[in-house]
């Protein structure tokens, strides 16, 4: 019997189940931040920043009653630095730590403010910066090569071209072929490289012509 595929935008309750998802897509990630599996409870509060920041760019794809993929494509990037610091993130991340609920030592707390701070100094590049950005994109590995990845980068850069965005930006392992593959695919061009503490990022950016894109 062929699966239900449906598409739609994120709401609060859909946060625990994309936090699994991201788990399940980049374990190298997860590995090298902790060392160990963590709650998807912990993802879901990272992912509630960018549900604040900026709900209509969050996208869920769900096959029959999974939620099997994600795409978070904000026009504005901006928003999660100024959502962090003023809806209190800080004090709820900080509480999650020393409380124990997120079963997280130094560690990744310190990779994780490293990361932060690159991030930050980065998004100022005036060459190879844009608002608009494909900030995280993911599938289940359970579901892919069933086109979910193709159809949430359409979604997102639909919104984007909406949002009248003229440039996106997103970064992609250098190693990722298949992901390299379908940025390719939609129109993105590698242009440059940049760094965090778990290795080099291939910077890759599709101009939206007039605001509206191919």
């Amino acid at each position: 019997m062929p699966a239900n595929i449906a598409y739609r935008q994120v709401v609060r309750d859909d946060l625990p189940a994309i936090g699994a998802v991201f788990l399940a897509a980049f374990p190298d990630s997860v590995a090298h931040y902790v060392g160990h599996s963590i709650p998807p409870d912990v993802m879901a509060d990272a992912l509630a920043i960018c549900l604040d920041a900026e709900p209509a760019a969050f996208f869920i794809a769900r096959v029959d009653d999974h939620i099997a993929g994600y795409i978070f494509a904000p026009a504005h990037t901006s928003r999660l630095v100024k959502t962090f610091l003023w809806r209190g993130y800080i004090a709820r991340m900080v509480w999650g730590w020393l409380s124990g609920r997120y079963q997280l030592g130094w560690r990744p707390v310190w990779i994780s403010l490293k990361n932060w701070l690159h991030f930050l100094r980065d998004a100022d590049n005036a060459q190879l910066g844009s608002d608009a950005r494909i900030f995280s994109v993911a599938v289940d590995p359970a579901f892919q090569g069933k086109g979910l990845g193709n159809q949430l980068m359409r979604l997102g850069l639909d919104y984007l071209r909406e949002q009248r965005a003229e440039m996106v930006r997103l970064e992609v392992r250098p190693d990722n072929g298949p992901a390299r593959h379908l940025y390719e695919k939609t129109g993105f061009v590698p242009r440059g490289c940049t760094h965090d503490s778990q290795g080099e990022w291939l910077i890759m950016l599709k101009k939206m012509r007039n605001g509206h894109g191919a």
